[in-house]
């Protein structure tokens, strides 16, 4: 059986105690602990503590990532955390280079899963170089630290479509997980946070990150598939086989034609929300 797709994870501060008391009670499908931009550097051996404390905890029924920092301080994490109960690592500002190709062997030696965040005009450029990791690998947008460096001073969505589409055809084209969908700093305005979900779900985004719990909510509902997109999903499966008994390729479903590559969508769905 497919396991079922992650379709919200929650940013929770490495030094916010309270935070990390009650991140695995929020919902998310995964926490995402972070060692790296919400935590001082003053405080980070603090936050690298309290993250080992987290990850011998008994762990809840979602996953566990950890951000790591980038360079030799994100190696010595990820070696400190790696016999512990972490299901995977997200690794800041992916570049192709030594750097994110050791912290990736190593990741994948602990047999935990990679997150590629993609800050840079060279990180997104470079997906195409980046080391081979497995197919659950997970890759996102940070699209503050992109509009910086892309020198972007529109601070609408629509400035950001191209590189969202861009995230989304690398990691079609790579065979990974469908890409997470970019954090919404303004978590005071859900009735917009629900609309940027919807259109990002339908642009081809998988899941998506919150820095709030009660952007959770919103999220795992959005990327649930309702009764009728599934029962949709069983007619074309029902119809296929159909049409593959009587000798025929293309077939029509409710007056729509469709064909191996919707069957392939329908199926792919119906395995992995069983």
């Amino acid at each position: 059986m497919t396991p079922r797709p992650l379709r919200s994870h929650l940013y929770v501060p490495a030094d916010k105690a309270d935070m990390l008391d009650k991140a695995e009670s929020r919902g998310a499908d995964a926490v995402i602990i972070d060692l790296e931009d919400a935590v001082a550097p003053s405080a980070k051996d603090d936050a690298l503590t309290a993250t080992v404390a987290f990850a011998r905890r008994e762990a809840g029924s979602g996953e566990r990532w950890v951000r790591v920092n980038s360079a030799e301080r994100g190696l010595h994490e990820i070696a400190t955390l790696a016999e512990l109960q972490i299901d995977g690592f997200w690794l800041p500002k992916a570049e192709p280079g030594d750097w994110l190709d050791t912290a990736v062997a190593a990741i994948m030696a602990a047999g935990a899963k990679v997150g590629f965040l993609i800050e840079s005009a060279r990180g997104l450029v470079g997906m195409p170089q980046l080391t081979a990791v497995p197919t659950d690998s997970l890759a996102q947008l940070g699209e503050i630290d992109l509009r910086a460096d892309l020198r972007i001073r529109d601070a609408s969505e629509e400035a950001m479509v191209p590189y969202r589409a861009r995230i989304v055809m690398e990691t079609a084209l790579r065979g990974l997980a469908p890409a997470v969908a970019p954090v919404d700093p303004d978590y005071s305005n859900l009735a917009a946070f629900r609309t940027s979900t919807i259109l990002l779900r339908n642009r081809g985004f998988g899941s998506r990150a919150c820095i709030h719990p009660a952007q959770v909510a919103i999220v795992n509902e959005i990327f649930t598939p309702d009764e009728a997109e599934l029962e949709n999903a069983r007619r074309i499966v029902a119809a296929f086989e159909s049409s593959v008994d009587a000798g025929q390729g293309a077939f029509a479903v409710d007056g729509t034609m469709a064909d191996a590559a919707t069957v392939r969508w329908a199926r792919s769905l119906l395995e992995s929300h069983r």
